[in-house]
Order: structure tokens, then sequence, then C-alpha cells
């Protein structure tokens, strides 16, 4: 017999890791903190797991919580779309959002900059920065949505990934010399692209030397546009006097990235909730279009 999970208990298991404890939480859902308890257990007894492992006032995830994490945020964001899809309602107020520099975000401010003049009493602030830095600024409640690259272990918050190929890019004349090792220029670490260009290189024995780091997209590409050496981008960061470096020549394939939607849903208004649905269909589009 099928079994159906309720999406309260899923709130109730978001609503308690985003805000930091079970007390929050019941203040937030307007609920008793018993019965908050209460619901938790009921979602264990459901999954036969234990998700939560509670010492006084503090709480832990177990390894079944963080796994439960992003099917979790992924169920409640599709009960929130069909939500606002049958009931439309003005939305207003401040979001903060914050977007990439290591990764293109051009078509992120075209999505935003869209959703802003459908809903004109709503105001944006955005932040641009790495991606580290941006999941931390979230975690700490100092921005309501951000889309970065999502690490491969736990990424807290995440609601929704899709994956980009990164590619290899030099400038149009570069030429490899198949004795030196490879300049390449990356951003500070820890970095994902830095991270894919060492494990590819390492795969095939090739050595290679960082010329230039810079915490900045642009900085990658005026110094590949310079000719100092190699980067790790994805298609639509690639500028004019730039080209994909060539397996044949020496360039290994790199893993792919994952590019993710965050936020905390216990936290985020229903503004907030309508950006962030505009904002993955984008990132959605993007994958397929242009990523593919």
């Amino acid at each position: 017999m099928a079994r159906n999970i309720p999406t309260d208990l899923l709130r109730s298991f978001v609503t308690v890791v985003d805000l930091g404890g079970f007390t929050r939480a019941a203040e937030a859902l307007g609920r008793t903190q018993p019965a908050i308890s209460l619901q938790i257990r009921r979602l264990e007894e459901l999954l036969q797991t234990k998700l939560i492992r509670t010492a006084g006032r503090q709480f832990a995830l177990t390894d079944a919580g963080v796994a439960l994490g992003p099917y979790a945020r992924q169920m409640l964001r599709l009960n929130d779309d069909i939500l606002a899809y049958f009931v439309e309602a003005a939305l207003s107020g401040w979001i903060r959002v914050g977007v990439p520099t290591d990764f293109s975000h051009a078509f992120l401010l075209e999505a935003i900059a869209e959703f802003a003049a459908r809903h004109p009493d709503v105001k944006i602030e955005i932040e641009s920065q790495i991606s580290k830095d941006l999941r931390e600024n979230l975690a700490n409640d100092r921005l309501d949505i951000c889309i970065a690259i999502a690490p491969e272990d736990d990424a807290p918050y995440l609601v929704e990934a899709t994956l980009v190929e990164p590619f290899w890019v030099v400038k149009d004349s570069f030429r490899l010399d198949p004795k030196a090792p490879l300049p390449i220029v990356r951003h500070p670490d820890p970095c994902e692209y830095a991270v894919r260009m060492r494990s590819a290189l390492r795969l095939v024995g090739r050595s290679w030397k960082t010329v230039l780091v810079s915490r900045d997209v642009a900085g990658l590409q005026t110094a590949v546009q310079a000719g100092l050496g190699a980067t790790a981008l994805t298609p639509a960061t690639l500028l004019p006097g730039m080209r994909i470096g060539r397996a044949e020549e020496g360039f290994p394939p790199l893993a792919p990235l994952r590019i993710g939607l965050f936020y905390k849903h216990a936290a985020l208004s229903k503004a907030g909730h309508g950006l962030a649905h505009h904002v993955l269909e984008h990132i959605q589009k993007a994958g397929k279009e242009r990523f593919s």
C-alpha cells in the first residue's frame, strides 16, 4: 500500500533546521513546541529512521536528516509553486538576492529584472560574491535567496540544482607547450573550478602552475584575453578573443558543476518564493539551451 508524506511534517522539519530550533520553529508556524516535536517524531516513524538528535536545547541532524533535506525542500517548493499558480496574490516587500561572480550572472540578472518589472511593489537588493561567500551569507541570514555553485558534499538549504559543463578556455592564439607546466588562472581556494582543473590535470599526469588569482570572473576573462594562461569557464562566460581548449591539444575534460538555488523556506516571504520560482525556471531553461 502506497504511503504519503504529509507536507506539514516536512515543513516542520525544514523550519526546525532553517531557524535552528524547535521553539523558533513553533513560533514561526503558530504551533507549540511539543506539537513540533510530535510532528518530527511522526515523520521519523513514517520514514523509520532518526532524523534529529537533541541534547538540551541543542540539536544535530543525523545522516538521514541531512539526506532528507534536499528532498523535503523540493517537495515544499512544488507545494508552494502549486499554491502560487492557482492563488494569485499581489507581491510586495524586500528580497535580498545573491548571484555568483564565479559564474556568469548576466542571465540571472535578466531573470531578476523580469520579475521586478512584473511586480513593481517588490524591491530587490542584489549582492554579487563568490559562491562560498553567498552560501555563508544565506546561512547567516544576510541573504534571502542565492544562486551559487553547489559543492559535491553537504549543501545546506539547497532547493534545486542543474548541471553545467565547464570547459578549458584560452586566448584564441594560445599555443600549448607540451613540455612546460600549463599556466592557469583561477579563483581563490576553495574554488570548484580550480578543483576540477587540478583534478583533470592530475589524472593525465600534466603539470601546471598558477599565474594569477582573481575573485571575479572578469579578472579571469581579462587574463585569458591577455594570453596569461588557461582557465575553466562556462559557455555563458566565453568572450570574443577566446577559444575552447581541445582534448587533442592536451586539455583533459572537466567534471560538471552543480548550479544551485538556495533559500530557507521558513524565512522566505511570498515575494521571495515567487522570485525563487521564476529564477529556477530561468536556470533550468538556461541549462537546457545554453549548457547542453
